[in-house]
């Protein structure tokens, strides 16, 4: 009977894991993917991105590396590409716009400046994902 009560007594007393990016809904996976991107924690961004993201801009870091040649001035990757881009930077709003299904959402991101970009959501896996990837229709 003790042994019981002290494995429920452990069991209670173990810490719980976070849940991992982008768990909360889809506002909350574009925030956390934003301030990943502004203090340059590619890790945590780069698993905020949907899979086809990055597979589309893996290929286009491959492509900007075989035209660069010699030179070596092509980006190492397509997360670092994705990183360099013209993203939100600053302070961010962000706000659901449209909820297609249960998986799939468009979200307005807005930076201080005013600016406002529409980001698809994903859900992948259990998690929302951003997709930047080519051909998807916002509207």
């Amino acid at each position: 009977m003790r042994l019981l009560l002290v494995l429920l007594l452990v069991a209670a007393c173990t810490p719980q894991r976070p849940p991992p990016p982008g768990a909360a809904g889809p506002v909350e996976a574009a925030k956390e993917f934003a301030a990943a991107v502004q203090r340059g924690d590619a890790a945590t961004a780069s698993q905020l991105l949907s899979a086809q993201t990055l597979r589309e801009a893996d290929a286009a870091a491959a492509r900007a590396r075989a035209f660069a040649g010699d030179a070596g001035t092509g980006p190492a990757s397509g997360r670092q590409m994705l990183f360099n881009s013209a993203l939100p930077q600053g302070k961010v709003s962000v706000r659901k716009i449209r909820q297609r299904s249960d998986g799939d959402a468009t979200v307005e991101v807005k930076d201080e400046a005013g600016t406002a970009t529409q980001f698809r959501m994903l859900l992948e896996g259990g998690s929302w994902k951003v997709d930047l990837s080519t051909g998807q229709e916002l509207r």
